[in-house]
């Protein structure tokens, strides 16, 4: 089975009709306090598949180096066909299992945002991408972040998950709280680059995680293997 590892980085609506909306719905900022919270409520958009949009997709497959689509002038959808474009040519290759696994931290987030651009557009996804109509146990995604919930709090940041495992934390000022501002300034290079280390930190949280899967078992107590052997009548010498 081929893996793919997965992070997309958002921003608020870029539509002029939904910045007036939330103008007005915030009495067409009638008093610094309206300003501030149409301006929270403006960038909280970045998190929701319905306003929200996509500006850098990165993913890599297996232990390969992230393949990182940013956002031109050509807008959005031209970003999610290229993705799509990316998805279909995997699948094709008669070399790759007929699934995909889709590791990301906070999977539903991705796959949602990814899911409703598509939507938006008319961008066809190959459905272990978009994930609709499959059964849980069909659905191709993989969450991090929900493999480690422990009770603690509802969500650990792929910052905590990574301090945990002492996985090199990343360096530099961009965050996910900043990267609208980051690509407001122009930073955008920046942002794809951080997009794809978020990439290679989930794939080494991924590996830390699936040890489980893989550890040898407790070697053989052979002294007992021969006291069940002679409580079963077999002969002496034999183990």
């Amino acid at each position: 089975m081929t893996t793919i590892y997965l992070d997309t980085e958002t921003g608020p609506s870029t539509r002029p009709d939904v910045l007036t909306h939330f103008a007005e719905k915030y009495h067409a900022l009638r008093s610094p306090e309206d300003a501030q919270k149409a301006d929270k409520a403006y960038r909280e958009t970045s998190l929701s598949g319905i306003f929200g949009e996509l500006w850098v997709i990165s993913f890599a497959r297996n232990d390969g180096e992230p393949i990182t689509l940013v956002r031109d002038d050509r807008g959005e959808r031209d970003l999610l066909q290229r993705f799509a474009d990316e998805m279909f040519g995997l699948i094709s290759d008669v070399k790759v299992a007929r699934r995909l696994k889709i590791v990301a931290h906070n999977a539903e987030f991705d796959r949602g945002m990814l899911r409703c651009r598509a939507i938006r557009h008319g961008v066809r996804l190959p459905p272990d991408i978009h994930g609709e109509h499959a059964k849980p146990w069909e659905r191709a995604w993989y969450c991090t972040m929900d493999a480690l919930k422990s009770g603690w709090k509802s969500g650990v940041s792929l910052d905590d998950a990574c301090l945990a495992f002492e996985i090199p934390l990343r360096k530099g000022d961009i965050t996910g709280k900043n990267v609208w501002d980051a690509i407001c300034a122009g930073r955008l290079a920046e942002v794809a680059e951080y997009c794809a280390d978020d990439v290679r930190r989930v794939r080494a949280v991924y590996q830390q995680i699936t040890t489980l899967w893989t550890l040898p078992p407790e070697p053989v107590d052979e002294g007992a293997v021969r006291r069940i052997m002679a409580q079963m009548g077999a002969p002496k010498g034999e183990s």
